[in-house]
């Protein structure tokens, strides 16, 4: 498997389409409760998207939100960005980072920040939360092996299960049953998802995110989070950040919404030389005690993986 990538011709918005046509949140039923993002988010992410939007337009709507703002000088001042004068307003903190990185950026503290404040009745929130964070590093460690965008397949894998804590909260019973099921007859959440529903939840949050304007290369990734190994013998997507997201879909987590997904990341490790798991689980860990060294991780990944049947 190549490790080039050459991403500058992909067409998302071509996939986004091909995917999931135009948009229609009618997917939702209406006692999903939807999460909201701050409007300040999503006024950003709708302006830069704009091939005319310029750092001076976004960073005017940014400093609308204090804590999103400092959030982000935060981020471009610190060391390791290397900077040698702080940044000291949105506008010259867009400017350093670039409009793309600073709209992934600022996308995954928002949703983020609204996940941290969503409780789960059937989940432990810190494992879950920790999880998620694990997927999005191990994501971007993949990325990086196949040449893709390592930026997008994190930010796409943090958003990945933004909706699943309002859906287990709404439909309690019935996530309670998927649970159950897992101890006895094993299934892909998005296969039960699928029969309880008529949909699943990648769908769902997809269409949530379109229908919030996100950037469509987010939408796509998200949408194909759970297709596993698929996306690899894909022509289109096999050098992409989604491949990378679907690889981070396949690791234990507490919902158990993959069985077998680390089997089948040890099945690639023959074909594919680059891919060591146990390396990158390794390097995960480490990671994440640097990234979130404030939030306790009960089970290391490098442990689940090794106890994963």
């Amino acid at each position: 498997m190549s490790a080039i990538c050459d991403t500058t011709t992909f067409d998302w918005n071509e996939l986004r389409l091909a995917l999931m046509g135009q948009r229609d949140s009618r997917i939702l039923p209406p006692w999903v409760k939807l999460p909201f993002l701050p409007s300040v988010l999503l006024e950003f992410v709708y302006t830069a998207q704009s091939p005319d939007s310029t750092a001076e337009q976004v960073g005017a709507i940014l400093e609308k939100d204090a804590g999103l703002t400092a959030a982000l000088l935060r981020h471009v001042n610190a060391a390791s960005l290397g900077f040698r004068q702080p940044a000291r307003t949105a506008q010259e903190a867009i400017v350093r980072l670039g409009l793309r990185a600073s709209t992934l950026y600022l996308v995954t503290t928002g949703m983020s920040n609204v996940l941290k404040l969503m409780k789960t009745r059937l989940v432990n929130f810190n494992e879950f939360w920790c999880a998620n964070l694990e997927r999005a590093l191990f994501a971007r460690r993949v990325a990086d092996l196949l040449g893709a965008d390592a930026d997008l397949a994190y930010t796409a894998t943090m958003l990945s299960d933004c909706l699943t804590p309002v859906l287990v909260n709404n439909a309690t019973q019935t996530y309670l049953r998927f649970l159950n099921l897992q101890d006895v007859n094993p299934t892909r959440i998005t296969e039960f998802e699928d029969t309880e529903f008529g949909w699943n939840h990648a769908e769902a949050t997809a269409y949530l995110l379109d229908g919030w304007n996100f950037p469509p290369d987010i939408v796509c990734c998200v949408l194909l989070h759970h297709q596993g190994i698929a996306p690899l013998s894909d022509a289109r997507l096999r050098r992409t950040a989604a491949a990378a997201v679907a690889l981070a879909g396949l690791l234990p987590d507490p919902l158990r919404q993959e069985p077998g997904g680390v089997r089948t990341l040890r099945r690639i490790e023959p074909k594919w030389p680059a891919f060591r798991l146990q390396s990158i689980v390794e390097q995960v860990d480490t990671e994440f005690r640097s990234v979130e060294a404030g939030v306790r991780n009960p089970m290391p990944l490098v442990r689940r993986v090794r106890l994963a049947r």
